[in-house]
């Protein structure tokens, strides 16, 4: 153990001092120390030494290594490598991303120089887009299947719901359930825009009924002040729902070939020409008042205040496909095909009848 402050003066003062110092009468021990504390030749200005030995039973042995967090949840530095390169690989496949892989996967020098092609300089690694967005498979799956157990498990409940049913003779499957498995849609909501549900409730009806792209068209010229954030809001719903359900994907014809037209009326009573059952709509459009903003103060006469409550709306678009008006009207069809032909006066009985006249 260390010596503590006392004895630490007594040593560092004791290499100056000599024998004749010291009285005649001290013993042999004192004598002794005074040989001991001489053979330090510790300085004035000197640090305390610590009197522990300088080989102890435990300085031999190795400290275990401290991996760390990074170390236990990542495992080895091989395994570390071997995600970091499993999660840098493009994707595999076709994608709708491919054209922007394309644009920004590095080239080789070697032979650009050989085809005589200007070397593009390339900062962001190959697997990035231009804002910066990972293109990694497993980022990708991420963003359009977030939480894949709950996934699975509702498939494996949908599965057992419908091997139940179709065991069962007297089972039948629901209309709305066939409409959901065939069928696919998209509901985007806004956020709060800064005007009021009367003047945006005209766009709203403006783009209901018409195809994704001329909702777009109709709000690029249009001279309304929300008609810009409708038409961002209409982008970003079409490229959700391309994304996340896969809709609008099926146009895709060989060329020479002619496109089939399904003549169809709409409810309110207008024809339509669809080559494309894939191509996406405007179903339903409508909107949403929300919490009102900072009110503005209006000062009147006679010290009165008056305050100016400015309010915010939201527009909320359903994005189908057009086989689902083609359903419908079918739909539409068949059930007045179904109806029988009105008669004037039916046949049937009578009753109630009175001798006398009742009026």
């Amino acid at each position: 153990m260390s010596l503590n402050v006392p004895s630490r003066r007594l040593v560092k003062s004791a290499g100056y001092q000599t024998a004749s110092t010291l009285s005649p009468s001290s013993s042999a021990h004192n004598t002794a120390l005074i040989a001991a504390f001489q053979s330090l030749h510790i300085a004035p200005n000197s640090r305390s030494f610590h009197s522990t030995p300088q080989a102890q039973w435990f300085w031999g042995r190795k400290k275990k290594e401290d991996k760390g967090l990074e170390a236990e949840m990542m495992g080895t530095k091989d395994a570390r490598k071997k995600l970091m390169g499993h999660l840098g690989t493009k994707v595999e496949g076709q994608s709708i991303f491919e054209d922007e892989i394309s644009k920004i996967e590095p080239q080789d020098p070697d032979a650009a120089a050989a085809a005589g092609k200007e070397v593009r300089k390339v900062r962001r690694p190959g697997n990035m887009t231009a804002p910066g967005a990972s293109l990694a498979k497993e980022h990708l799956a991420r963003a359009i299947d977030p939480d894949p157990r709950s996934r699975e498990r509702w498939e494996r409940k949908m599965i057992i719901h419908q091997i139940k049913n179709g065991t069962n003779p007297f089972s039948r499957e629901k209309r709305e359930d066939r409409i959901a498995r065939t069928e696919r849609q998209l509901r985007s909501k806004s956020p709060w825009f800064a005007t009021s549900t009367k003047k945006l409730v005209k766009l709203a009806h403006q783009i209901q009924g018409k195809t994704v792209e001329d909702a777009i068209v109709q709000m690029r010229y249009s001279k309304k002040k929300m008609a810009r954030e409708v038409r961002i809001q209409l982008e970003q719903a079409r490229d959700q729902a391309v994304v996340e359900r896969g809709m609008g994907l099926g146009g895709q014809q060989e060329p020479g070939s002619k496109k089939p037209e399904i003549k169809i009326q709409t409810k309110e009573g207008k024809h339509l020409t669809i080559t494309d059952p894939s191509k996406m709509y405007v179903s339903e459009a409508w909107v949403n008042r929300g919490p009102f903003r900072n009110p503005r103060l209006d000062y009147r006469a006679r010290g009165k205040l008056n305050f100016m409550w400015r309010p915010t709306t939201s527009i909320s678009v359903v994005l189908k496909e057009e086989k689902t008006r083609i359903r419908e009207h079918e739909e539409r069809v068949a059930k007045k095909l179904r109806r029988k032909p009105w008669v004037h006066l039916p046949d049937r009985p009578i009753y109630g009848q009175r001798q006398h006249y009742s009026w």
